[in-house]
């Protein structure tokens, strides 16, 4: 079977493995670098923590996030913005958990698999340490997590100049850009174009010429030029040497900011901005208020990503004639690839035809798509 994987980001790149395993012959498409758009993250592998968007909970979050410089609010995608409001409050079904959880599951352990052939991407399961300032607020995430549809594994633990943090246990971390070698070197037998495709098919024909039995489109945020109720929240990523005190990675969770220690530097991420552009000026804002708990003394380099969100947060996935979609994790892209890469391969297959919840906005009538 011949399959395009439009995009090399981290879902492309474990949709692209997962086919090859099969004995498809598979070609991908990504118009700067394999990696582009996912190397910036943090590298924590936290599907766990999932953030449920369409709720009021969620607005007032970002409204408070906003208040304090953590967020900024530029451009949004109009389809996404009606879908939410439409959505509003609306709870996703038993079957949509459900799956989820399996698409937790199977991430998690899918990275540990690929460590225990070899870790050379500074996999850890060293678990996770939410970080509070404010007592209130650490109070509130611990009632939140009591009621999550993961009923994680967690406990409340105390931690010098915070009010307390929360630790998961059960998540790990990997370094982004020694990951996307590793996976480079997985799927050495993939094609790779360095393109920007302008134009796809509904019966696979790629910028009217080459033509693929199924065409998997896994480049997150411009998939809503083909209609789907997708938006950007942009998030940026420093590499830095230094120090910290911390012996697990962690999040500063009034403030967006994560941290990770890798073999040879520091990882750290922030930023949640509605924003299309590819200005990184706010990018300084995250570095410091890293710096309160990091003691920065050189930094490598910075990167910017595009998280790709849905109204309510839930991955979509799903098929339309030879095109299968996969995309809009929002800022758990990283947690949730092996899963989102691994059913999108099944959809190719003809394993799965729908994934249900996933695959609502998935059908003829929502989608924007060229016919022959």
């Amino acid at each position: 079977m011949k399959v395009a994987v439009i995009g090399g980001g981290i879902v492309g790149l474990f949709t692209a493995y997962y086919l090859l395993k099969e004995g498809a012959d598979v070609t991908i498409y990504e118009k700067a670098f394999l990696g582009n758009g996912s190397v910036h993250a943090a590298g924590l592998i936290e599907p766990y923590r999932f953030d449920k968007i369409n709720t009021m909970a969620m607005i007032r979050k970002m409204m408070k996030y906003k208040k304090l410089g953590v967020t900024d609010v530029k451009s949004v995608n109009t389809s996404w913005l009606l879908a939410l409001l439409t959505e509003l409050e609306r709870p996703a079904p038993p079957e949509a958990w459900e799956i989820m959880r399996f698409m937790a599951s199977f991430s998690l352990r899918e990275y540990k698999y690929l460590a225990e052939e070899k870790n050379d991407f500074d996999y850890e399961e060293s678990g996770l340490l939410e970080l509070y300032y404010d007592k209130n607020a650490l109070e509130k995430a611990v009632e939140e997590e009591k009621l999550s549809p993961f009923k994680p594994k967690f406990e409340v633990v105390d931690v010098k100049n915070f009010a307390g943090g929360v630790y998961f246990p059960e998540l790990s971390k990997v370094d982004t850009f020694k990951f996307v070698d590793r996976m480079t070197r997985e799927i050495a037998k993939a094609k790779v174009v360095i393109k920007e495709v302008e134009r796809v098919t509904s019966d696979g024909v790629v910028d009217g010429a080459e033509k693929y039995d199924k065409v998997v489109l896994a480049s997150g945020i411009s998939l809503r030029k083909f209609g789907l109720p997708i938006t950007a929240f942009k998030g940026y990523g420093y590499r830095v040497k230094g120090d910290v005190g911390i012996n697990y990675p962690f999040v500063l969770a009034e403030y967006g900011v994560a941290v990770a220690k890798n073999t040879d530097n520091i990882k750290i991420t922030g930023g949640f901005d509605a924003d299309f552009s590819d200005y990184s000026s706010r990018a300084e804002f995250f570095l410091n208020m890293a710096s309160k708990v990091v003691d920065v003394n050189y930094v490598y380099d910075l990167t910017m990503g595009y998280r790709p969100c849905s109204p309510d947060g839930f991955p979509i996935i799903g098929q339309y004639d030879n095109l299968v979609f996969s995309t809009g994790a929002c800022r758990l892209g990283w947690s949730f690839a092996p899963a989102m890469g691994k059913m999108a391969s099944d959809m190719v297959l003809g394993r799965v035809s729908s994934y249900g919840y996933l695959s609502r906005y998935i059908s003829g009538r929502n989608l924007r798509v060229d016919t022959r």
